[in-house]
């Protein structure tokens, strides 16, 4: 019998141009042949059944973790010493208790769930990330953790260089401006907490400003002219 080798696992993300496969598979969507190879036609998952081909594209907001890069996300499961972490990702990631807690977790003696639990959010760092494993976390240092109070939103992942800005401009520039506190994930969630829900409706509609109009010259004197009048707006309602 013929060997038609399959150079990827399934539900592994493939880019553009990946050779995936070689031989008589049938494609459904997603990819094309040359001669003999099949090669990725887009970003997306691949799934491999019997003689047969697909690779599902990935939505727009897809996120692609990269190692470093810091993110925002909630805990939909768990198991005696780790969670498992929703990062807007294709794949679950996984947080060890060890590196949440800096410590080793003794599942005999403790329950994780006292330290985080499902539906909880954390800001944490990717440890490591790669085709062959799932994501890993660290949720222990400085500014990572349980996230508590505040807002969250979304936006697009390709956005976020936009809004933390050149050296963290724009981000600066929002912080300064209305004293709120932000952390910014790479996977395009932002966690804000302001002194109130007013100020803090003021950055998230900045945010999505920035997003909208992230290709508009002058951006940074736009967002500051209008955090600057919506925060005068709030100073005369408290007149």
């Amino acid at each position: 019998m013929k060997i038609m080798p399959v150079f990827f696992k399934n539900m592994d993300i493939v880019v553009p141009g990946d050779l995936v496969a070689e031989g008589n598979y049938r494609i459904i969507e997603g990819a094309y042949r040359v001669g003999q190879k099949i090669f990725s036609r887009v970003v997306g998952v691949i799934y491999v059944r019997e003689k047969s081909i697909k690779i599902v594209p990935l939505e727009g907001n897809y996120y692609i973790p990269k190692v470093g890069d810091h993110v925002i996300g909630k805990i939909v499961d768990y198991n005696p010493v780790s969670w498992q972490v929703d990062i807007r990702a294709p794949y679950l990631a996984k947080l060890d208790a060890s590196d949440f807690l800096g410590r080793p977790l003794d599942p005999a003696k403790e329950d994780i769930t006292r330290f985080l639990n499902v539906g909880d959010l954390i800001f944490a760092k990717v440890a490591s990330a790669d085709r062959a494993s799932i994501p890993t976390l660290i949720a222990k240092g400085s500014n990572l953790g349980k996230i508590t109070g505040g807002k969250i939103i979304a936006i697009s992942p390709q956005k976020v260089p936009r809004v933390v800005g050149r050296n963290q401009s724009m981000i600066k520039l929002l912080q300064e401006l209305t004293k709120a506190t932000i952390r910014v994930g790479d996977n395009g969630l932002i966690w804000i907490r302001a002194k109130n829900k007013q100020v803090e409706n003021i950055v998230v509609r900045a945010i999505k400003k920035i997003e909208r109009e992230s290709h508009v010259p002058k951006l940074t004197d736009r967002i500051r002219d209008f955090i600057t009048e919506e925060l005068k707006k709030i100073e005369g309602e408290e007149k």
